[in-house]
C-alpha cells in the first residue's frame, strides 16, 4: 500500500482530537477516549492489511500527545512514561492501551481461522494477508486432531506426534513440489514423495534415513497413521488472536513492574504515576533543568523526593498521623527510609482481598490529598 493509500485513516484519527477539546478532559478521560476510539478505528485496516511502520508511528505519536497533553502538538518533555509501559496491559503496571503492531499481527490469525472453520468462503484458496511468522504463531497457538486428513496441512500443522513434519525434517521439506497440500491428498500413492528426485550430494541419506520419516527405498514411515472422520482444529483455552496478543506484549515488560495496587476506580492514573515515582516533584522538575525551588513547598526542610512529599515530609507525617486515628490503624505512620513502592508492598502484604482493596483505597486517597496540597 501507498502512503497515499494509509493517509485517509491518519487523517480521520487526527480530526477526532481538535473535536474532543482534550484540554477540558483529565489524563483518565484522555486515556477512555484513546482506547474506546482511537485505538478502535485502525482495527478494520488491521485486519486486511499490515501498516507500515511509518503509520504505526504517526498514530502512536498522536495517542501519545492526546493523552498527555490533549493538544495536536506537544514537546518530548510532556511525557512523564516511556510508550512501551503505557501499551502494556493494567495487570502488568500498563494503563492498557492496545499496540497496533501487535495487535495487527493477532487480527491477521482471523484469516486462518477462518479458513479452517468456514471453508466455504469465496476467499479460500486465495492467498492470504499473512507472512511466515503469523502462520507459525497461529500454529503454536493451535491444537490439531488428525481425522481424514483433507482439511490439514501435510507439512505445516501439528498432527505427526505433536509436531510439524517441517519442523521434523526440514531438508525433505525443501524439496516438497507443493507445501500447501492437505494430509489426505499427500498420502495418496505416496505424492508427498514427488520432488525426491531433486536429491543432490550435498544432501545426505544417512541423515534422511536416521530421521525416521523415510525407510532404506525412500517411502513413507508413516503408514500406520489411521485418517477417520473430520479432521479438527481445537482451541486452546482462549481464541488465538487474544492468545498472541497477549504473549507478544507481555514478553516486553519487565516482571518486576507493579501491578494490581493502582487498580482503582478512582485516582487511578495519579496513583498509576505515583507507584512508578513519574509525578513531576521538585526533584524531577530539577532533573528536566526547569528553574524551581529545591525545597518542600509544605515543610522547607528537604528537598522535594517523591518519597520525602508523601511519606517523611512533617506535613505528610500529619496527615498519615491522622488516617491511623481514623482508620484504628488499618493505615499506619510509615516508617524512616522506606520508599513509595517499599511503603506500598509493606502496607498490603498479607491481608485478605477485601481489607486489600479497602487499605489500598485509603493510601492512595491520602497520597492524592497531599498531591493536592502541595499544588
Amino acid at each position: 500500500m501507498r502512503r497515499v493509500d494509509i493517509q485517509p485513516l491518519i487523517d480521520k484519527v487526527g480530526s477526532l482530537l481538535a473535536t474532543w477539546k482534550g484540554k477540558l478532559l483529565n489524563r483518565a478521560g484522555r486515556l477512555k477516549l484513546i482506547n474506546l476510539m482511537l485505538t478502535s478505528i485502525p482495527t478494520y485496516y488491521l485486519t486486511i492489511s499490515k501498516l507500515q511502520k511509518w503509520a504505526i508511528k504517526t498514530i502512536d505519536k498522536l495517542r501519545r500527545i492526546f493523552l498527555w497533553k490533549g493538544a495536536p502538538d506537544a514537546s518530548g518533555g510532556h511525557y512523564l512514561v516511556k510508550w512501551g509501559k503505557e501499551m502494556g496491559p493494567k495487570s502488568f503496571g500498563g494503563l492498557g492501551i492496545l499496540d497496533l503492531d501487535l495487535f495487527s499481527r493477532a487480527l491477521r490469525l482471523r484469516w486462518l481461522w477462518f479458513e479452517w472453520v468456514s471453508p466455504d468462503k469465496p476467499w479460500v484458496g486465495t492467498e492470504l494477508p499473512i507472512n511466515t511468522v503469523d502462520r507459525q504463531l497461529f500454529r503454536e497457538s493451535t491444537v490439531v486432531t488428525l481425522g481424514n486428513g483433507a482439511t490439514t496441512s501435510f507439512w505445516q500443522f501439528f498432527w505427526l506426534n505433536g509436531q510439524t513434519p517441517m519442523d521434523l525434517y526440514p531438508d525433505l521439506f525443501k524439496l516438497a513440489w507443493q507445501k500447501n497440500k492437505r494430509v489426505k491428498e499427500e498420502f495418496l500413492n505416496q505424492n508427498w514423495t514427488r520432488g525426491l528426485w531433486e536429491w543432490k550430494l550435498s544432501v545426505k541419506w544417512p541423515t534422511l534415513l536416521s530421521s525416521g520419516m523415510l525407510c532404506s527405498k525412500g517411502s513413507l514411515m508413516m503408514n500406520k497413521i489411521q485418517l477417520s472422520g473430520d479432521g479438527q482444529l481445537m482451541e486452546v483455552k482462549l481464541p488465538c488472536q487474544l492468545i498472541i496478543y497477549n504473549s507478544w506484549v507481555l514478553t516486553a515488560i519487565s516482571k518486576e513492574t507493579p501491578s494490581g495496587k493502582w487498580k482503582l476506580k478512582a485516582f487511578f492514573f495519579f496513583a498509576w504515576l505515583l507507584i512508578q515515582c513519574k509525578l513531576l516533584t521538585v526533584y524531577k522538575l530539577m532533573a528536566r533543568q526547569w528553574p524551581c525551588n529545591p525545597m518542600c513547598s509544605l515543610c522547607n526542610s528537604g528537598q522535594e523526593t517523591i518519597d520525602h512529599l508523601i511519606l517523611h515530609c512533617s506535613f505528610a507525617r500529619n496527615v498519615w498521623t491522622k488516617m491511623a486515628e481514623w482508620t484504628q490503624n488499618l493505615v499506619q505512620q510509615p516508617t524512616d527510609g522506606f520508599e513509595v513502592m517499599d511503603w506500598l508492598k509493606k502496607e498490603l502484604a498479607q491481608l485478605p482481598k477485601k481489607d486489600r482493596r479497602l487499605k489500598a483505597t485509603l493510601l492512595i486517597y491520602g497520597s492524592w490529598n497531599i498531591w493536592k496540597e502541595r499544588n
